[in-house]
């Protein structure tokens, strides 16, 4: 590759504020630094353990808040290959997701009984995303998979998985549409982490106003479509 991995952090760190024209987007922006710092401290431990770099972003995206978005620009920080740090960290991040959808509910009943603290802090949990999961309870399916990938404050593949847990959505259902999103998520983080700083700032406001107005969009698409047609 020949190329330091000082320059690569810095374009990572330019890339990651993007969205920074914003509130939302301030958010959306702070969110990724602290998944990604936070992944590093992490990812340096694991190395030090002997860890395979592989190995240290699956691990990564399997844990709620770094998710894919920070494990991919981990990836790039150890100058992985694109594809394999993607590979790595769509299944890591897919991994707690059948077990979330499956389980979640009962372990829920389960703590009830066992400690309140435990209780009243997956109260909160459930909450949080019952306040998230309009959009998902409105388009089902395709609903959760944008919402799963754009990579927001509060979105990711834990957070749909637990929304489809308290929506019941089907098993097979929520699993694909998760699946379909963390896909997403990952090439789009890809795309933004490699863009350069203008480019990545043009990229972070037609990002924020898409994913602001995706919802009214969809909802006339299929106001238009569920429109009876006049004899």
């Amino acid at each position: 590759m020949g190329l330091s991995k000082t320059p690569k952090k810095k374009k990572k760190k330019a890339s990651i504020f993007l969205l920074s024209t914003s509130g939302e987007a301030k958010a959306a922006a702070a969110d990724s630094i602290k998944s990604s710092s936070f992944g590093l401290r992490i990812a340096g431990s694991l190395r030090r353990f002997g860890w395979r770099d592989e190995a240290v972003v699956f691990a990564l995206a399997t844990l709620p808040v770094i998710e894919l978005r920070g494990a991919i620009p981990v990836g790039y920080w150890m100058q992985l290959k694109p594809m394999a740090l993607t590979f790595f960290s769509v299944l890591g991040n897919m991994v707690p997701v059948p077990f979330i959808i499956l389980y979640l509910k009962k372990f829920a009943s389960f703590l009830a009984g066992k400690s309140r603290t435990g209780s009243k802090l997956l109260e909160i949990l459930f909450k949080r995303a019952k306040e998230k999961a309009g959009p998902v309870e409105e388009f089902q399916w395709l609903g959760l998979m944008l919402f799963v990938a754009v990579p927001f404050p509060g979105t990711g593949a834990w957070t749909g998985a637990i929304i489809a847990s308290i929506l019941d959505m089907p098993f097979w259902s929520a699993v694909s549409s998760n699946f379909c999103g963390v896909v997403l998520a990952g090439l789009l983080v890809n795309f933004l982490v490699n863009l350069g700083l203008k480019e990545a700032v043009v990229a972070g406001v037609v990002l924020f106003f898409v994913s602001t107005f995706m919802w009214s969009v969809l909802r006339k698409i299929r106001k238009s479509i569920r429109k009876p047609t006049l004899p």
